[in-house]
């Protein structure tokens, strides 16, 4: 966060307790025992000067402490400049201890106090990556389902979302996998995905707060545009797909930057129109840039300042945008990315992250 001409700011730590009672079990805790457990550990003397030595000599003063929900707590402080790094406070060795030893991940935001005269987080843009994210599977490994060659496509997709392989290179390869499959396979897949556990109340809550919402994606546009429709979101980025029936082709268009998948006639081979397993060479791929230059040009063009963007993903092909937002959240991400995002959560379900922009869960269900 730039701290010209900004002479306070918050920040805010919300923790979320690894092992969270759920509202319909009989082992519940009561939430009078939770708000005691997260005052004993959130405004306990021993992580007061332990924030206090990883800030630095910025003045830091606890504001709030607050118990959201069952095993999910918030503390904000005002602090003034010089300000600290916020993801670099997550990845401190000994902030990475504390929360081994109590069993729970804290995700740190730091904003203006000027930018905003409530007190929620300031936040005017929210882009979210699709599969593994806002729903639950990969669709290149459901379109591999349906030809028979489920595990060899998910080892790619695996190894290429940890980073081991480049995008690009690993996408042509798992591509070249799935020729034949029919070029009809997205009505099966939409059958077949799951949105993602607290999505539609995380985009409602955006919604209500006049967020424009964005879903990017290295998948294919026919699953984008579906899950846009599902969820109301505003604007969809991904794949695209170029459609050949026979002799007619037809060339389906959304963002003529964005690269399509070649779909082939009917042939000896394939007596059905098919994926032929390539790409069209006329447009680039979604690579890593591209979702961060989608992040940049969406902000831009709404005269909106990074510093009030959210980005939530979970792969590598992720980690440019996550760390070019306000604020970057690795979503129950792969190995690498929880190492290397700006701020990670494990969490159940995505309304999670309504606690962390300074909602509450009720506000979604207006």
């Amino acid at each position: 966060m730039s701290t010209d001409g900004v002479e306070k700011a918050r920040l805010v730590l919300t923790f979320f307790a690894k092992t969270r009672p759920s509202n319909t079990s009989s082992t519940a805790v009561p939430p009078d025992q939770d708000a005691l457990r997260s005052q004993s550990i959130a405004c306990g003397p021993a992580f007061s000067q332990l924030l206090t030595t990883q800030v630095g000599p910025a003045p830091l003063t606890l504001c709030d402490h607050r118990t959201l929900s069952p095993g999910v707590f918030q503390s904000t402080y005002i602090i003034t400049p010089p300000f600290p790094d916020a993801s670099k406070l997550r990845h401190h060795a000994s902030i990475t201890a504390f929360e081994a030893l109590h069993a729970v991940e804290i995700v740190f935001d730091l904003y203006s106090i000027a930018s905003t005269h409530s007190s929620l987080r300031p936040l005017r843009l929210a882009v979210f990556d699709m599969d593994s994210t806002l729903i639950d599977e990969e669709v290149i490994d459901e379109l591999a389902r349906s030809i028979g060659i489920t595990s060899a496509v998910s080892a790619i997709t695996a190894r290429a979302m940890n980073g081991e392989l480049e995008f690009e290179q690993s996408l042509r390869e798992r591509l070249s996998l799935l020729k034949g499959v029919k070029a009809n396979v997205w009505e099966e897949v939409k059958k077949t995905v799951s949105i993602a556990g607290g999505a539609e109340e995380l985009i409602t809550y955006l919604h209500q707060r006049g967020v424009i919402t964005v879903v990017v994606s290295g998948g294919f546009a026919p699953m984008a545009l579906w899950l846009k429709e599902q969820l109301g979101l505003d604007h969809a980025f991904a794949n695209h797909v170029r459609k050949t029936f026979r002799s007619t082709t037809e060339l389906i268009l959304i963002h003529t930057r964005y690269p399509q998948l070649v779909v082939s006639p009917s042939t000896g081979a394939f007596p059905f129109p098919h994926l032929s397993g390539d790409l069209s060479p006329e447009h680039p791929i979604i690579t890593p840039e591209y979702k961060r230059q989608v992040l940049e040009s969406m902000a831009q063009e709404h005269s909106i300042p990074l510093a009030e963007t959210l980005v939530v993903g979970d792969g590598s092909n992720d980690l440019l945008m996550l760390g070019a937002a306000g604020l970057g959240i690795a979503w129950r991400a792969k190995e690498r990315v929880q190492r290397e995002a700006p701020q990670r959560l494990n969490g159940t379900t995505l309304s999670d992250l309504i606690h962390i922009l300074g909602g509450r869960l009720e506000d979604s269900n207006k």
